[in-house]
């Protein structure tokens, strides 16, 4: 898998704010956007994000993991980071 294949994002859910990065299979098709995945009916409905760290709403760090696996259903907002994401 190449680095195309890494979106570095931002997912808000009612409860938590995580930060990952999310494995895309078909990035470098045309239809390769985030969006496009999300939307698509191929995307599993348990997303893994790996990398991951997880916050409550007020920025408070509740745990560090390599891997963390959201229900598409519970995401509220999603935002690609182009640049590593930072404190």
């Amino acid at each position: 898998m190449s680095n195309s294949d890494i979106v570095n994002a931002l997912i808000f859910s009612h409860k938590f704010k995580i930060e990952g990065q999310i494995h895309l299979p078909f990035r470098d098709s045309y239809r390769g956007r985030l969006s496009d995945h999300l939307n698509s009916g191929r995307m599993p409905a348990f997303i893994p994000v790996t990398d991951a760290k997880v916050f409550d709403l007020k920025d408070k760090l509740l745990f560090n993991t390599r891997c963390v696996i959201v229900n598409r259903n519970q995401i509220e907002t999603i935002i690609e980071v182009e640049d590593e994401i930072k404190p």
